[in-house]
């Protein structure tokens, strides 16, 4: 189907749909008019440029069939940016792609050769913010969180651009004022993580993008996330037990608890293990005999989106 042009209204408009009606009627008419003409030079048996009669008509049939092509081709290419493109700029274009993928290689074989600072979605730094503080205290706020990805990317190995820059706002029309009037826009605790755009090498600056993420209340303290009954087996297989259980409140933690500091975005929820928990219940379940106990996964403290849970074991 032929693409149209964007319009004044800045909306994409479809030609197609009247531009074949009107090239098959345009190019029905040509035709007609070229085997009328041929007609009546055969019939008549005129000449041009005093070649024979049928040689006329030939070159009558032929122009015809010529006519029909340019105007298609002049109604598509007036109509149809893209079908200008594929013909006038597709040698720019292709050249373009190409000098694209060579630079793509060329970071690739950079980061196999180099060191890497930083890995593509990688948290850099994160910080608490409560928009109902007022914009000064969110932008000191916001300000500290720019000061820690300083501080961890350059101990990282990253570097810095020709103004000093160690962090880059990506996309480069991201503001940190515009951060800012957010968080304050929010009038709530919210989670503001830098996130790393690119595989950076050692030595480079890094583009960062900004995560804004409600700070919210998602597991409370005593919550129950596990539990399964644990019966008196050796040591190491009431760890394993307990480690099951702890598997099981780390799915539950998956999606509504953010990842650790300095992690991948997409990593798994910052959890924490209380090991003293965990020794305490493996001593309990040791000595509960053949009947065993009943252990459960539980939250030691009110958990938020910004993590950590603290989880802990519990006998009940």
């Amino acid at each position: 189907m032929l693409g149209g042009e964007v319009g004044e209204g800045g909306e994409g408009v479809d030609v197609g749909y009247l531009l074949v009606p009107v090239l098959v009627l345009a190019s029905g008419v040509i035709a007609w008019a070229g085997n009328l003409v041929g007609r009546r030079v055969g019939k008549n048996r005129l000449s041009l440029f005093g070649l024979r009669p049928r040689t006329t008509a030939q070159i009558v049939t032929v122009s015809t069939g010529v006519l029909i092509n340019v105007v298609t081709v002049g109604a598509v290419l007036a109509f149809s940016r893209d079908a200008r493109v594929a013909l006038f700029e597709l040698r720019e274009t292709l050249r373009s792609l190409e000098a694209r993928a060579e630079l793509l290689r060329a970071e690739i074989r950079a980061l196999e050769q180099g060191d890497i600072a930083v890995l593509r979605g990688q948290e850099v730094a994160r910080g608490v913010l409560d928009g109902r503080r007022g914009p000064e205290e969110v932008r000191r706020g916001f300000f500290r969180v720019r000061q820690e990805a300083v501080e961890f990317l350059v101990a990282q190995g990253a570097g810095r651009d020709s103004s000093g820059n160690v962090i880059l706002p990506d996309p480069p029309g991201l503001s940190w004022d515009a951060v800012e009037r957010i968080v304050v826009q929010r009038r709530r605790e919210v989670v503001v993580r830098l996130v790393s755009t690119k595989n950076v090498l050692a030595g480079s600056p890094v583009p960062v993008t900004v995560q804004i993420v409600n700070n919210q209340l998602v597991f409370h303290r005593g919550q129950v996330l596990a539990e399964a009954r644990l019966r008196a087996a050796p040591r190491e297989a009431v760890r394993e037990a307990l480690l099951s259980l702890a598997g099981v409140g780390i799915r539950a933690a998956t999606g509504k608890i953010l990842s650790a500091p300095g992690q991948r975005v997409a990593g798994p929820p910052f959890v924490v293990l209380d090991l003293d928990s965990a020794r305490r219940v493996t001593d309990r379940v040791e000595r509960s005999g053949a009947g065993g106990v009943r252990v459960q996964a539980v939250a030691l403290q009110d958990a938020y989106t910004a993590g950590p849970l603290l989880l802990g074991f519990q006998v009940r």
